[in-house]
């Protein structure tokens, strides 16, 4: 192998220390989340390194003509595998002891899917990475070391195709650019797919890759370098090397402390650390930031041990949330940061450092691939009870399904473009009555179905148009990435002014739209006009806000005078005391009990959520009351005046979080929903009247599926 090549690969421990910056930031955005700075970055930065490694390795191996594809992936296992299935194993383990039977059935989902190195398109699917509910998945990390493995997967195969063309400089330029253009399209209009898939992500590593091959390349460059390539050299001057460590350092450390999880990732603003890893590590190892720092004791120790540290640090927190109910806090934190600390070393020294660099080799590697599936296997069980876990018992089945008692119905039908989604309990007459709203009137819909059910004859049909996170106002879109809110409302009084539709409910969790949650820290305002650019949130005194209520009031004041009956569902009680939470006192004993007479909640006093809601509820009933519409409160059926039970009379939960009712309790409680449902014996269906044009994509519903 040529010496440039030997010098391009020679081990750079401020590499290490890089990747102990990468690590560290991780642990203290998961460790300490009030801090709500943008840690998770570290991940941007692992990213670079892989790339840059990887393609180093492949390039300069193939220029030697030495590079075994089939040897590169045994390389791969060794290093990867042995401490993943330790990892997976442990979390089995715990999992089994610890959790409710629906929580073992989701880890044992996820444990099938990680094995199998596909942990970012399992979890792309169950929601998103920064999603209140992501904190109890203990494996939700490992996404990101499904998108390393299936990078290592195809990248090799991709430098073998441009190395033999000489086109890998601009191959991978091209592949960069398709990918980040991706990356920022997708960042909005797919956020879930954009964070976790390996398209969105492959620039980020590219760029790493790309450095690589330019260095390799500027090893075999001639005595005599070209324009660009006298430009390009300038890394390697010490000036230069100076201004890029500087400006690197910088940049990292400006992502970890500016940014919160409201950025969008990984879009143009994953840029930053992007460049800044990239510039670090052209900088080369005589940099003054490379020299000083990066390649200090500490950070290289703390590098070394990275990949180990990453691996064990989220499940220790995520196993905390799920006993505790909550994060934990900064004492307890720190605690679990020190154990993550000492599980890392124990897992380097005695579990990656012998079977990567041990005497035995590749002959490790048929047994590692058989643990991946042997523990996929016992992800299969653990998803299919085949095998229950340690908290069984028709006690603990009782509270799980109470705490997870979610339905609606399995015909649903949904826009791919807006996800407006339509579903139909149908009676025994043509007459209807339509919901529309977000997901807090989609939780009425158990209870929907008992009245028809019970009353075939005298109840309507009713008609769901509902879009979670997204109010049921005009001209107004919810600021989470991918939402596409402004359709909702147009559509939903298309289909008011059908013929046969004699009712009309308007109802969501309103609140949350312009005052943020009840008792949730750090929560506000979170919709804006969709006319504007800049996407101010629109406090509820906002002219924005002001205009969406007025053309509000216009509709509904439109609907009763065409002889239909209007109701605006004013929202329920919420509050974090209606958490389900499993005492961890039962969690953590050896024995487990066959009846838990003491679960049970607290009563919820709702005379500060009153207050608290009071801005926007008032507009509501002063609309109502001026348009002819009915406000309806579901308090005076879910409550005893002020006071509001968390559980109901077996102790068991009623909410599934701290906002939305079970489907019992649902099902149960809500008989205001009765009234909206049942139709006078001596009513007419009300005549089609004018209404505003189709939304695009939904006439006649040929788009729905």
């Amino acid at each position: 192998m040529p010496n440039g090549d030997l010098k391009v690969l020679a081990y750079r421990p401020d590499i290490d220390g890089l990747r102990g910056i990468a690590v560290s930031l991780v642990l203290l955005y998961h460790a300490f989340p009030d801090i709500r700075s943008g840690g998770f970055i570290g991940v941007d930065v692992f990213f670079v390194i892989s790339g840059y490694l990887i393609s180093g390795i492949v390039l300069a191996g193939l220029r030697a003509k030495k590079f075994r594809l089939l040897e590169f992936y045994r390389r791969r296992v060794r290093r990867i595998v042995p401490a993943l299935l330790a990892l997976i194993a442990a979390c089995s383990i715990v999992g089994w002891f610890l959790l409710l039977p629906n929580e073992l059935r989701w880890l044992g989902r996820s444990i099938t899917w990680c094995a199998l190195f596909l942990a970012n398109i399992f979890f792309s699917r169950t929601g998103g990475y920064f999603d209140r509910a992501a904190e109890l998945n203990p494996l939700l990390h490992l996404w990101s070391l499904g998108v390393e493995e299936q990078f290592y997967l195809a990248w090799p195969v991709l430098l073998m195709f441009t190395e033999k063309y000489g086109v890998t400089l601009r191959v991978l330029a091209a592949l960069i650019s398709a990918s980040l253009a991706l990356s920022i399209w997708g960042t909005w209009y797919a956020p879930t797919a954009a964070f976790y898939y390996p398209v969105t992500r492959a620039w980020e590593l590219g760029m790493g890759g790309m450095l690589a091959a330019w260095q390799l390349r500027m090893a075999h460059a001639p005595a005599a370098p070209s324009p660009s390539s006298r430009l390009l050299g300038l890394m390697g001057n010490s000036a230069a090397g100076v201004a890029s460590s500087l400006a690197g350092l910088g940049l990292i450390v400006a992502g970890g402390i500016c940014w919160s999880d409201e950025q969008a990732i990984p879009g143009i603003w994953c840029t930053i650390p992007v460049a800044g890893a990239t510039l670090l590590i052209g900088a080369g190892t005589q940099a003054p930031v490379n020299r000083l720092l990066l390649s200090s004791r500490p950070l290289i120790f703390l590098g070394r041990i990275s990949y180990s540290l990453y691996l064990w640090h989220w499940p220790l927190f995520s196993f905390a949330r799920i006993v505790l109910g909550r994060a934990p806090q900064p004492a307890l934190a720190a605690a679990l940061v020190v154990v993550a600390f000492v599980a890392a070393c124990a897992s380097y020294r005695w579990i990656e450092v012998p079977i990567r660099f041990g005497t035995l080799g590749r002959k490790w590697v048929p047994g590692l691939l058989a643990g991946l599936a042997g523990l996929a296997l016992v992800g299969i069980v653990a998803n299919e009870r085949w095998i229950g876990g340690r908290l069984r018992g028709p006690a603990v089945t009782a509270w799980s399904a109470a705490a997870n008692d979610w339905r609606v119905a399995s015909d649903t039908k949904v826009d791919k473009r807006t996800g407006i989604i339509l579903t139909t309990v149908r009676a025994q007459n043509s007459a209807k009555t339509l919901f529309v709203g977000d997901s807090h009137m989609q939780q009425y819909w158990p209870r929907v179905e008992q009245a028809i059910e019970l009353h075939p004859d005298r109840a309507r049909t009713a008609e769901f148009v509902t879009q979670p996170g997204c109010p049921p106002l005009p001209g107004i879109n919810g600021i989470g990435r991918g939402r596409n809110c402004s359709g909702l409302f147009q559509f939903a009084i298309q289909q008011a002014f059908q013929p046969g539709v004699e009712a009309v409910v308007f109802g969501a969790f309103w609140e949350d739209y312009f005052l943020g949650e009840y008792s949730v820290p750090g929560s506000g305002a979170r919709v804006y006009n969709v006319s504007d650019s800049k996407r101010q949130m629109l406090e509820v005194d906002s002219p924005g806000a002001r205009l969406a209520f007025d053309q509000f009031a216009l509709e509904i004041s439109r609907l009763v005078a065409s002889g239909r009956r209007v109701y605006i569902l004013l929202s329920n009680p919420t509050s974090p005391q209606f958490d389900p939470l499993f005492p961890a006192a039962i969690r953590l004993s050896w024995h487990v009990q066959q009846d838990l007479p003491f679960i049970g909640g607290p009563r919820v006093d709702a005379t500060s959520f009153e207050s608290f809601v009071a801005p926007v509820i008032d507009r509501l009933r002063a609309i109502a009351a001026q348009s002819g519409a009915t406000a309806v409160d579901p308090r005076d059926s879910l409550c005893e005046g002020m006071i509001c039970p968390s559980t109901n009379a077996d102790g068991l939960p009623r909410y599934l979080d701290s906002n939305h009712l079970g489907a019992t309790s649902a099902r149960e409680n809500a008989s205001f929903i009765d009234e909206m449902l049942q139709r006078p014996s001596n009513s007419q269906l009300p005549p089609a009247t004018s209404a505003p044009a189709p939304a695009p994509g939904f006439s006649n519903n040929r788009n729905m599926n």
